[in-house]
């Protein structure tokens, strides 16, 4: 058929990239995403048809009011969790707690300040006396679990009523929800795998970052942070050039 459209289907795959907007700093993958949505919204203002009994519109206009972003990462990285979660991430380095003050209570766990990997000693909160280990206090989960037939002293007013010495391995730690909103500045390198992989690339320039709307910890599904925000105007942008998102594909054919 004459003047028929060349097929331009869409099956897409790709990385999502982020930094801080302004910031001159190079785009930081996201990692594994299963979505990535670009979503203009409307405000619809409809003149109601009073010429006819069967009514119906008579005119319409639909507004712009903003476009919402939103991807889902199942990479959880602390990077990640820090962005979504408005926190600050830090790495620690391997290494070795020697008599970390902490307060323990009978018949139940007691976190340690990391992550242990082994307990070397456990003492009273003075002395140098060593707690038993298996009957004053029980490794697991990183920790220790204190019986209730445990000897330790009882803590005064929540103060700490042990010592711990402990081995630790490599973590990191993010500290949630202790930033304000950001902005950000976002990529994506696409695939169109419905035409032989033609490159699909979208520029958003400027993000209002959200916090991420479910952290699931325990499920039969492999985990997955939600994360949402709306684009804002970059002003910055001149005459005929998009203040929100700029898409750039691969022709097909």
């Amino acid at each position: 058929m004459q003047g028929q459209m060349q097929d331009q289907s869409y099956l897409g795959s790709g990385k999502l990239l982020i930094r801080e907007f302004g910031a001159r700093a190079p785009f930081e993958e996201v990692g594994n995403c299963s979505a990535v949505t670009l979503s203009p919204q409307t405000n619809t203002i409809a003149l109601a048809d009073g010429t006819a009994p069967g009514g119906g519109e008579r005119n319409r206009v639909d507004r712009l009011t903003g476009v919402e972003f939103a991807y889902t990462f199942h990479d959880f990285a602390p990077e990640n969790f820090a962005r979504a979660l408005r926190g600050t991430s830090s790495k620690v380095a391997a290494g070795k707690a020697v008599d970390e003050p902490i307060t323990a209570y009978k018949g139940g766990f007691t976190p340690l300040g990391k992550i242990a990997t082994a307990v070397t000693a456990v003492k009273p909160d003075t002395g140098s006396a060593v707690l038993e280990a298996g009957k004053d206090y029980i490794f697991q989960d990183g920790g220790l679990y204190i019986p209730e037939d445990s000897t330790i002293p009882t803590s005064t007013d929540g103060k700490p009523n042990i010592k711990v010495s402990y081995d630790y391995g490599a973590q990191t730690t993010v500290q949630a929800l202790v930033n304000p909103a950001k902005q950000y500045e976002m990529l994506f390198l696409g695939l169109n795998e419905a035409q032989s992989g033609k490159a699909v690339r979208i520029r958003v320039h400027k993000v209002s970052g959200g916090v991420m709307a479910q952290l699931g910890l325990i499920g039969d599904q492999h985990g997955q942070g939600e994360v949402t925000g709306a684009l804002l105007p970059d002003t910055s942008k001149g005459a005929q050039l998009s203040k929100y998102f700029v898409v750039d594909q691969e022709v097909v054919g």
